[in-house]
């Protein structure tokens, strides 16, 4: 295995960073999606209005989309790179 040093090596750390939020906010989307279902059948999930967890859903949707274009970003060499592949 090869040694990565300098540059490389703070783009590994950023990705890895990014890919972590990234999964951490997909599992809290999962769970707000469930809560504002369940708020939705019954009008209120502990106490907390449906409207106010759909607010919620919605910020939390556009800060996901903010790291997904991030991570799109960083990743997007590597994306190129799989299209080559497809390609031939």
């Amino acid at each position: 295995m090869m040694k990565m040093v300098g540059n490389g090596r703070k783009i590994v750390k950023a990705k890895a960073v990014i890919s972590s939020i990234l999964i951490t906010l997909y599992i809290g989307a999962v769970i707000l999606t469930v809560l504002t279902l369940i708020a939705s059948r019954e009008k209120t999930f502990l106490g907390e209005p449906a409207v106010k967890l759909l607010h919620v859903h919605i910020i939390y949707g556009m800060i996901m989309l903010g790291v997904i274009a991030v991570h799109l970003y960083l990743n997007w060499g590597m994306y190129k790179n799989e299209l080559k592949v497809l390609r031939t």
